[in-house]
């Protein structure tokens, strides 16, 4: 009985390949990639032949019956998952194949290699514990708003799409206009870009850049105490229609965030305003 390993690859400069995932890929017989073409592309320019190889296709919309036929190939050996580029499991298909291999008792293994959430954190310059990595934010202003306003303390990571960063950081800056930001692009390419900055002056920065390439966006939240009760305003709203105290509310809320007693009665106040 073959396992599953991961193999994290290159995410744009060749020479980040380690020494372990060149050999696998020279010497891995059975694939299964995110994509087939850029896979073999890759090989291509490693210099690897695919003669001997078998390559099959993993992708977010794999469903559970694909994702079993892959498992059965580790019947006849080890069946290596990779990505397009960098780690398969970040923001990439091979999570549900790494459950369901653990669910039927197949080994996994990961062959370590250069991940550009990490890297961005190693150039922000912003503090590394504790940090929070969310994948791609959403396309909506209103979901990314509310998304930058209940970030957790600490630096937080996320991607975003070149068509869209201007737009985020509006949101970004409205949310809190004085969050320390890095942001970067191209992370090791010839391009690559790394610029810290206050969200306040995105607009001076948004001059100097090229919209360009894949984005990581990162911005500290310097305070738990700084952060609203979101998800648990509904809740506060039952309470208050309930004439429940906005007193007692206040400080139960307050204990729980961390945050001043009176902060939070004002904001139940705002609630109340609102709903009447």
């Amino acid at each position: 009985m073959g396992k599953i390993i991961l193999l994290n690859t290159p995410i744009g400069n060749l020479g980040d390949i380690t020494p372990r995932v060149s050999e696998a890929l020279k010497a891995g017989e059975q694939f299964a990639v995110e994509d087939t073409r850029v896979f073999k592309e890759l090989l291509n320019h490693l210099g690897i032949s695919l003669n001997n190889k078998r390559v099959f296709s993993l992708h977010d919309q794999s469903e559970k019956t694909q994702v079993s036929k892959l498992l059965e190939l580790t019947r006849s050996g080890d069946l290596y998952v990779a990505s397009e580029a960098g780690s398969p499991i970040i923001s990439d298909p091979a999570y549900p194949l790494v459950v369901e291999a653990y669910e039927q008792g197949i080994e996994v293994d990961s062959y370590s290699g250069i991940s550009s959430p990490v890297m961005a954190l190693e150039l922000s310059g912003l503090p590394p514990i504790p940090f929070h990595f969310h994948g791609f934010l959403p396309r909506e202003s209103g979901k990314r708003t509310k998304i930058f306003q209940d970030a957790p303390y600490g630096t937080n990571i996320y991607f975003e799409a070149p068509t869209r960063i201007a737009e985020t950081m509006k949101d970004l800056m409205e949310a809190d206009p004085e969050a320390q930001v890095c942001l970067v692009r191209e992370l090791t390419k010839k391009f690559q870009e790394c610029l810290r900055f206050r969200s306040k002056d995105w607009p001076e920065i948004h001059d100097k850049l090229t919209i360009k390439g894949e984005f990581i966006l990162l911005f500290y939240q310097e305070s738990e105490s700084k952060q609203s009760f979101g998800p648990l305003k509904e809740l506060a709203s039952e309470y208050l229609s309930q004439k429940g105290s906005s007193k007692t509310l206040a400080k139960i809320l307050g204990h729980i965030l961390d945050r001043p007693t009176k902060e939070i009665y004002s904001e139940l106040a705002q609630i109340k305003k609102e709903e009447n």
